[in-house]
């Protein structure tokens, strides 16, 4: 598909989330009528807006494009208490939910390809892995970029057993974050970006720390199950999240379905990394190369 630099149409929407009161920040760019149609689920503390540089990167590679980010429940725009959620489930949910608003955006031709990073990793494959949920809408392909498949930061000197403790008597109570945007990216410049976004809460609630351990531990045995064509980008000096985890995971996918492409000098944060657009440009070859397959 050619290249182009249209215009394109941005509409921000607002979509009820599964706590029944909260709404989601939804935003969805639009050029031409959508072949392809790029949906991105952001990580932990961040929100969508975080990624605008892949955002771009899309809408800039194809002619007739769409792409939808959302912010999760208790992050960014979307409503919420901050970096707070009382079951894993909601943030699941409410993927679905927003899968639906994709698929009443889509033609009969569109094909939809998740970008999810970090926590948005765990959502994803939570959503696709696990019985109790599934994933209905028709799906080209998926790309990771340091899916949380074991949290390596949420605790430092904290038991879990002490964590499970506090939550019993205030689940709200706030841990101060122990990483800064460093420990995210090696470009200063967007590591500040991190450090200074007043989206960006610097703590992260007991419950939403015991939630994410527990979901992660929940998805680690599920990876024979995942049988859509999938790209796992993963960061060797990743700070945040355990690489040697994820490879693990990796390794028990067909071997017909999945990609994976280690960065043994890069942080967790890969798509605000200093060479990011040569990753951009990685992921796209290798979705070109999943739209040849159904042609």
């Amino acid at each position: 598909m050619a290249q182009q630099n249209s215009p394109y149409k941005i509409e921000d929407h607002q979509v009820l989330s599964c706590d029944g009161e909260s709404l989601l920040f939804v935003r969805h760019y639009l050029k031409g009528t959508p072949k392809i149609h790029f949906l991105l689920v952001h990580g932990a503390l961040e929100h969508a807006g975080r990624h605008q540089d892949l955002i771009n990167f899309w809408l800039k590679s194809y002619a007739n494009v769409a792409v939808t980010v959302f912010d999760n429940l208790g992050h960014g725009r979307s409503g919420g208490s901050r970096c707070f959620i009382s079951k894993f489930k909601l943030y699941v949910d409410d993927l679905y939910r927003v899968g639906e608003f994709i698929q009443e955006k889509n033609v009969k031709e569109t094909k939809t390809f998740i970008c999810a990073h970090s926590l948005g990793g765990l959502i994803t494959l939570t959503r696709i892995l696990d019985s109790a949920y599934g994933w209905p809408f028709p799906t080209q392909g998926l790309i990771f970029s340091s899916p949380c498949i074991r949290p390596k930061m949420i605790l430092e000197g904290i038991s879990e057993k002490i964590l499970a403790k506090v939550d019993k008597i205030t689940p709200k109570l706030h841990l101060p974050l122990i990483y800064n945007g460093a420990d995210l990216t090696r470009d200063p410049e967007r590591a500040n970006d991190f450090d200074t976004d007043p989206l960006i809460p610097k703590y992260m609630t007991v419950r939403m720390a015991r939630e994410v351990i527990e979901a992660s531990a929940n998805v680690r045995g599920l990876s024979y199950y995942l049988k859509i064509p999938s790209l796992f980008l993963i960061a060797g000096a990743d700070r945040i999240v355990d690489a040697e985890s994820t490879m693990l995971f990796v390794h028990g996918i067909d071997k017909q379905l999945t990609q994976t492409i280690q960065y043994p000098q890069h942080h967790h944060e890969l798509w605000n990394e200093l060479d990011r657009q040569d990753i951009f440009k990685t992921m796209k070859a290798w979705v070109e190369n999943r739209l040849k397959e159904k042609e």
